[in-house]
């Protein structure tokens, strides 16, 4: 049997439809809420991410039927190291899974990578998604880091509640030292020189 024709091809963004509705796909089946894709899809925001430096997105195409879309962002780490190309969304509709899509878009980053004289090739992956995870073994990803985020509402509450509990404790050991010091016994004073060298009384 033989397989369907694939092709893929870089977004421009001023063009987003079929990205667009790919994105909103995508946005359902992750989680997110009909009207809130709806809103982000109808505000412009896919073509707004597009001009972004280093933003880059390719959709592919079945039969000229857009089948899934791939987003990449150039990344620099450090001083030292040289910038690569991270995959943040990677999606195929479920219809179109199996057919070597995949594979096509993320062939399509290989080949940005390699134009524009990127090292490597980065992809986040949910650490739960094993399906995903598979596929990017597959291709020589090897696990690197775990990435951990926070919102920075988040961040800024416990950086203030280390803060401030640092303080206690701080006061803390300052009323403890000062107890100490008032709870320590007195020193016995020594006996006077006239206790020892009183006159005896006279018995006789």
């Amino acid at each position: 049997m033989l397989r369907p024709t694939i092709a893929v091809h870089r977004v421009s963004p001023d063009a987003v439809g079929a990205l667009t509705q790919l994105w909103v796909s995508a946005a359902l089946e992750s989680g997110i809420g009909e009207e809130i894709a709806a809103r982000a899809a109808a505000g412009g925001r896919v073509g707004e991410a597009l001009r972004r430096p280093g933003c880059a997105a390719y959709v592919a195409t079945v039969e000229g039927t857009p089948a899934g879309f791939v987003v990449v962002n150039a990344r620099n780490h450090g001083l030292l190291e040289s910038s690569s190309v991270a995959i943040d969304e990677l999606f195929v509709l479920p219809d179109q899974r199996q057919h070597g899509i995949g594979r096509a878009l993320v062939a399509a980053v290989a080949t940005l990578a390699e134009t524009e004289a990127y090292d490597r090739v980065l992809s986040n992956v949910p650490a739960a998604d094993k399906v995903a995870n598979r596929f990017f073994a597959r291709l020589g990803f090897t696990s690197s880091v775990t990435r951990r985020v926070v919102p920075i509402a988040v961040l800024r509450r416990k950086l203030v509640g280390e803060d401030a509990t640092a303080g206690v404790d701080l006061l803390l050991g300052r009323r403890r030292l000062i107890k100490a010091r008032t709870q320590r016994p007195l020193a016995t004073p020594a006996p006077s020189l006239g206790a020892h060298h009183r006159r005896r009384p006279v018995t006789g």
